[in-house]
């Protein structure tokens, strides 16, 4: 029986490295509580090298949690606290947004989710490289 391969690979998920450009992904100790999911928005925490899920109030974005497989939490798809994230500061990623985007469009932070969209705070030096409906899933390039 003959492969078939797909002419287009599948979309990515949340957190997930979108391209194979440079990037620079760092480490940082979990502070928030309850952990931290893949794909989203994180901000420097109280300690040296610590980060915490973006919240209102935050207007300095650190960068984006990236899947990792050997997560403490991998089955709710998240960091657990005092656990080592790897935090996105430069690269493709792929996020969920809480409102629909286009190809070009300012990257910016939901704080209520700390998922992306327009219209929140803005990540600065960031675009989306795709486009998405609201609930979807787009691909951001920070530079």
């Amino acid at each position: 029986m003959a492969t078939i391969y797909k002419k287009e690979m599948d979309a990515g998920v949340a957190g997930a490295i979108a391209t194979t450009e440079n990037k620079d992904i760092v480490s940082r100790t979990v502070e928030t509580a309850a952990g931290i999911g893949f794909g989203l928005a994180v901000v420097q925490g109280v300690n040296d090298k610590g980060v915490r899920l973006a919240t209102t109030g935050d207007t300095k974005i650190l960068g984006v949690t990236v899947l990792d497989r050997t997560a403490g939490d991998l089955i709710n798809g998240k960091f657990q606290q005092h656990e080592s994230a790897r935090v996105m500061t430069k690269g493709t990623i792929w996020v969920q947004v809480t409102e629909a985007v286009n190809a070009g469009d300012d990257v910016a932070v939901d704080l209520a989710t700390a998922k992306f969209n327009k219209a929140g705070v803005k990540i600065a030096n960031a675009r989306y490289e795709t486009s998405a409906a609201t609930g979807g899933l787009a691909q951001i390039h920070i530079k």
